[in-house]
């Protein structure tokens, strides 16, 4: 094998530029996406589109320019626009309820039909990954690549939504719209969240966890705050119960 290899390679050194390197991966994408896609960066604080790839004058027979927030939901099928929406609710609630050190580590996959530009409806599967965020755990931009998916679909019935896990993370599959948290309670706050959660349970004041865990009163709000989202609870008393039913503490 590594005989007709080396005949292949007619003996070169293995020496080449990093450029070739990218060009492999490109050619790798080109042939493992089950069809034609494009690529795109946008901005979730601005919810405007940072950059768009050219090839989706392949897809959609558009101008990278044109391809907008508000041209995605203008032009999906009438009947997918609920489901996108909802979709997108739960994808704001699962990326809401992660700790902020686990916001890079999911990607986000369904499909629906997009309109192009002659008309003509096309099945496009919809992958996303947050290449940004915020030690907060804020999502700041996302790369997405939507891939032309028609000749795979045989039924029109769409696909579930899926968060699938990067680096070794848990992945969850087709989820119900309608299901709880998917992150078990170990794992959905930080460290430090779970220590100022302790310590709030306990009936300390924001000063007083300050002083305690030596850093700012603002820092500490900000815990709060972000304690409070993701655990879904609008008082105290409803995190204290929800947090002795979930074993949070």
């Amino acid at each position: 094998m590594k005989k007709t290899w080396y005949q292949i390679a007619r003996h070169h050194n293995g020496d080449t530029p990093p450029s070739f390197e990218l060009e492999v991966y490109k050619k790798m994408l080109d042939i493992f996406h089950p069809g034609d896609f494009y690529y795109y960066i946008v901005n979730i604080a601005s919810v405007e589109m940072e950059f768009v790839s050219e090839s989706i004058s392949n897809v959609l027979k558009i101008k990278p320019e044109e391809f907008t927030v508000e041209y995605i939901f203008e032009h999906i099928h009438p009947d997918d626009k609920t489901r996108f929406a909802i979709h997108e609710q739960k994808v704001t609630q699962f990326f809401n309820s992660l700790p902020s050190e686990k916001v890079l580590k999911y990607k986000v996959s369904y499909d629906y039909r997009l309109r192009c530009s002659d008309g003509s409806y096309k099945w496009i599967l919809m992958q996303t990954v947050t290449v940004q965020s915020d030690e907060q755990g804020a999502v700041i931009r996302v790369l997405g690549v939507q891939t032309d998916i028609t000749h795979l679909k045989t039924d029109n019935r769409p696909s579930g939504l899926s968060f699938l896990g990067l680096e070794g993370e848990e992945s969850f599959y087709n989820v119900p719209v309608n299901s709880e948290l998917l992150i078990t309670g170990k794992e959905l706050f930080s460290k430090r969240e779970k220590e100022v959660l302790h310590l709030v349970l306990c009936g300390k004041s924001t000063l007083e966890i300050a002083e305690l865990l030596a850093v700012s009163v603002h820092t500490i709000n900000s815990h709060r705050k972000n304690i409070l989202s993701k655990s879904q609870c609008s008082s105290l008393a409803e995190l204290g119960s929800k947090s002795v039913r979930e074993g949070w503490v």
